[in-house]
């Protein structure tokens, strides 16, 4: 491993949180252990004090010198391995016979104590306890803790070697987990440097693990979904502007042109100077809608968000066109629910609704039906009866500026959807265009 991948590793968020969960579960481990050899240990002890008390109780305490040193001697030379010692002290705590040769002074009679003597075995760790004989002598019955000694040593080994394989191991995974989620980050920031080269329709690489960094990544992609978005929307906006604007602007050149010769009446020059006033009209309301689209693309309206009754506007939006289609001789048909209440802002879905409303009665003939629904949701559909919209453009249509080829003929910039769509965003709603059979149905439902 290089000295640069060692740093990347030490600065590595995956191996400082494999360290931290190393050293509580090492902290853990050790404690565990400690409590084990503790309660190890005490059960040991327990035992051994259990069998001295058990001891002590057969000796009778109104025994003579004599039957007491001839116990010790009975028990001692039946204690082939000299593991449990008995011994017998006068009043002053001279050795009187057995094992072991001296007696500790500051112990109580019938108390457990621990001592370090010299018996056959050589010098050793005794649990002992004394009994008080009538007479005044002292009765010691003692065990070696040589087994119990050995056992907490070989414990405290266990715990030292298991605490290094631990560490090994730890320090491997870590590393093992750093390394690999370095080669999955430094996947990703390559491909996000693929991105910023200008290749958008690239996205990160999510792996089948569906852990928390592939979430991450599903939502940058998403992000990178809407950048495409909005930046083939600014690029088309900017083709489109050029493309629409050359022929308005042609024609105020040949108007102001016309007004400008020396021969042009009064009459023609008024004439000249009102399609003059209505072709920069058309150019103010476009650049209007636009700024329009950019403000809720920003989500600056949102602010202004409160709860209100949505059917109310859609039955507001209706009658506001409905002059306009019975002068056609369309009619309009409402299925609405009642009462659907619904969070945003009322001018902007007032401007939405009646958008649709307007282009379904734009392209739809004399004498056919358009058709209102509104469900709870809220899923609003104006369907109509007109030519329809073609399956491979009715997602264009939803882009600024785009417009139906069999549509150029009629009075518009192509912003109109955009604007419903960009509404339609704003209030987490998605526009959908689809195929009326015939006509056109546009639908508002929930994203």
């Amino acid at each position: 491993m290089s000295f640069a991948a060692i740093k990347r590793w030490r600065r590595s968020s995956s191996a400082r949180f494999a360290m931290i969960f190393l050293l509580l579960f090492g902290t853990a481990s050790i404690s565990l252990f400690a409590f084990v050899h503790d309660r190890a240990i005490t059960h040991f002890n327990a035992q051994t004090d259990e069998w001295l008390g058990r001891e002590t109780t057969k000796v009778p305490t109104d025994s003579s010198r004599a039957e007491a040193i001839e116990r010790a001697a009975r028990h001692n030379s039946s204690d082939v391995h000299h593991l449990r010692p008995f011994g017998v002290f006068d009043a002053a705590g001279r050795h009187l016979a057995g094992a072991p040769e001296a007696l500790p002074e500051g112990h109580a009679d019938g108390i457990p104590f621990e001592m370090a003597s010299i018996t056959p075995r050589g010098e050793v760790d005794l649990r002992a306890m004394t009994l008080r004989l009538a007479n005044g002598d002292r009765f010691l019955v003692a065990q070696d803790l040589q087994e119990s000694r050995a056992f907490a040593t070989d414990l405290v080994f266990a715990i030292i070697w298991g605490g290094l394989g631990l560490l090994v191991l730890g320090l491997s995974g870590s590393v093992l987990l750093a390394v690999a989620q370095e080669r999955r980050v430094r996947s990703l920031t390559q491909r996000l440097h693929d991105i910023m080269a200008g290749r958008l329709d690239a996205r990160l690489p999510a792996s089948a693990r569906h852990d928390e960094l592939d979430d991450l990544t599903g939502e940058v992609n998403r992000m990178l979904d809407e950048v495409q978005r909005l930046m083939l929307e600014v690029k088309a906006a900017g083709d489109n502007i050029a493309h629409d604007m050359r022929t308005p602007l042609t024609r105020l050149l040949a108007n102001l042109r016309q007004a400008d010769h020396p021969q042009t009446s009064a009459p023609a020059m008024a004439a000249v100077i009102s399609d003059a006033v209505e072709e920069v009209t058309g150019m103010i309301a476009m650049f209007n809608a636009l700024l329009r689209i950019s403000e809720m693309d920003e989500g600056a309206r949102r602010e202004g968000f409160h709860l209100l009754d949505f059917a109310k506007v859609v039955e507001d939006a209706t009658d506001f066109h409905e002059a306009a289609a019975l002068e056609r001789g369309i009619n309009i048909r409402r299925e609405m629910r009642p009462d659907i209440r619904f969070d945003g802002d009322a001018d902007l879905l007032f401007e939405a609704v009646g958008n649709l409303v307007d282009n379904a009665i734009k392209y739809t003939p004399a004498g056919g039906e358009i058709v209102i629904g509104l469900q709870a949701g809220p899923t609003l559909t104006v369907s109509d009866n007109g030519p329809g919209i073609p399956a491979g453009e009715r997602d264009k249509v939803l882009a600024r500026f785009h417009r139906v080829e069999a549509s150029r003929s009629q009075p518009g910039n192509g912003l109109g959807l955009a604007l419903v769509a960009a509404i339609a965003r704003i209030h987490r709603l998605e526009l959908r265009i689809g195929d009326g059979a015939p006509g056109c149905v546009a639908t508002l439902s929930a994203a």
